[in-house]
């Protein structure tokens, strides 16, 4: 019996998303960098916008790896003339990162957030820069182009909370209620439509990059904080017994007995469960997980009335 057939963990982490103001250091980090090199740009350089063009990424930079920087730093970057570009990016992240960062622990939330945005900006680097260099060879001069905004990383939240919570209730525009699994389709088509309709300002391309990064992420269970994948959930395993042994045909992967003291062991599942809310699942040690294993089991027991 695994932590995620439990009842009460289910509790308490649906309590635990509940509170909107839970889990923000890394989001807060997030919006403050990209506010503050808005304002920076907005005072320092209010008329040629020198800080959004060195952070902006453009459509040679595939080919130039001195600017390969530019991967990432177009991200933090936002159109200087709407204002609209980064409150809604900001406002995104605001609502869908916390219960991710919660879910999966600060680090591994900050990792997969800039992969998210280094996603975006390979997809678009590789794409501009095949265009800009088509235009070379038919002798029209290359592709002056700028790619910039968060909006690539933020729809990879989107469709990860998604993917996570399908159920939960959403107010598409703030007005109108529907399902996240909803609004992640909707992402999608909307982008999918975009991208080969063109004449648009939008780099649909980058925001279709993110959303496939984070469906990837979350079907195959990468875990980037760790560098692998992350262990089986416990199994039943089948032992063929020898002539000269006896033993029982099956064992399951729960401790048999505590590995803290009885009295203390409520206060450690307690523990732990407060461990993977601010840490995340991925965070937690052999030891553990084998307590919550054996609480797991024990609670499932009682309940059931079983000796």
């Amino acid at each position: 019996m695994g932590i995620y057939d439990r009842d009460y963990y289910r509790d308490e982490d649906d309590r635990g998303l509940s509170r909107a103001t839970r889990g923000m250091s890394v989001v807060f980090m997030l919006i403050m960098a990209n506010v503050i090199l808005f304002l920076v740009d907005m005072f320092l350089t209010p008329t040629g916008h020198q800080v959004t063009h060195v952070l902006a990424m453009h459509s040679e930079t595939i080919f130039h790896p001195t600017y390969w920087f530019e991967l990432i730093t177009y991200g933090f970057a936002h159109d200087p003339s709407n204002y609209y570009h980064i409150f809604g990016n900001m406002l995104v992240l605001f609502f869908f990162g916390p219960p991710i960062e919660r879910l999966y622990g600060k680090r591994e939330f900050f990792i997969f957030y800039m992969l998210a945005v280094l996603a975006g900006g390979l997809v678009w680097g590789v794409q501009t820069g095949i265009h800009s260099h088509s235009l070379v060879q038919a002798d029209q001069g290359p592709l002056h182009a700028e790619m910039l905004g968060a909006s690539g990383a933020v729809t990879a939240l989107v469709i990860l909370f998604a993917c996570n919570f399908p159920k939960a209730q959403v107010l598409l525009f703030g007005l109108l209620p529907m399902p996240a699994w909803a609004l992640g389709v909707l992402y999608v088509v909307m982008d999918t439509f975009g991208s080969f309709s063109g004449g648009s300002h939008i780099a649909h391309s980058v925001h279709i990059a993110g959303a496939a990064f984070a469906a990837l992420y979350f079907f195959t269970g990468l875990r980037f904080s760790r560098f692998k994948f992350p262990k089986r959930r416990p199994r039943l395993k089948i032992h063929e017994p020898h002539e000269t042994e006896s033993r029982a045909a099956y064992t399951w992967n729960t401790p048999k007995s505590s590995p803290v003291p009885d009295e203390q062991i409520e206060a450690e599942v307690d523990r732990i469960l407060r461990k993977i809310r601010s840490t995340g699942e991925a965070s937690l040690t052999p030891a553990e997980r084998e307590t919550l294993m054996y609480a797991s089991r024990e609670y499932q027991r009682r309940r059931k009335g079983g000796s």
